[in-house]
């Protein structure tokens, strides 16, 4: 009788845990960039919701490898990202995008080397402007696609 007690005690206490590590499905949209500094574009299935995650690898930790994971939680969200991006393509030098989480800041090199800045929780990555167009028109593609 004390081991069946023990045993569901045990089970008690853990089974929340083997249920709350699920993991769920996630495509890959778009590889914006690959190693060594990865930047990707995933739709994450949850239930009945559709999610979308940047994954991009922290360029502030140089000495380890540190994968970030962006949330945006429906398409609405991933509009403002674009829009950020497309406003920012228009802008000038040192022009920034603030959105609640994460901001874009666009930062111009040379003459026509246009670079942005991700900033997203303590992380930071950057990209040009051939890799944000690409974003752009996927997340386009992907607002067509649900109209």
């Amino acid at each position: 009788m004390k081991h069946l007690f023990l045993i569901s005690l045990f089970l008690h206490t853990h089974s929340g845990s083997w249920f709350s590590n699920t993991d769920y499905p996630s495509v890959d949209l778009m590889t914006v960039r690959l190693a060594p500094w990865p930047i990707n574009l995933q739709r994450v299935i949850y239930y009945t919701d559709t999610c979308y995650a940047f994954q991009f690898r922290d360029q502030a930790a140089m000495n380890a490898v540190t994968i970030k994971t962006m949330d945006i939680y429906n398409l609405d969200q991933l509009k403002y990202f674009e829009m950020g991006l497309s406003s920012l393509k228009k802008g000038s030098n040192g022009d920034v995008a603030e959105f609640s989480d994460y901001s874009i800041k666009r930062v111009d090199k040379k003459k026509n080397d246009i670079w942005y800045i991700l900033s997203y929780d303590g992380a930071v990555t950057n990209f040009q402007q051939p890799e944000a167009n690409r974003m752009i028109f996927i997340i386009n593609n992907l607002i067509k696609g649900q109209n």
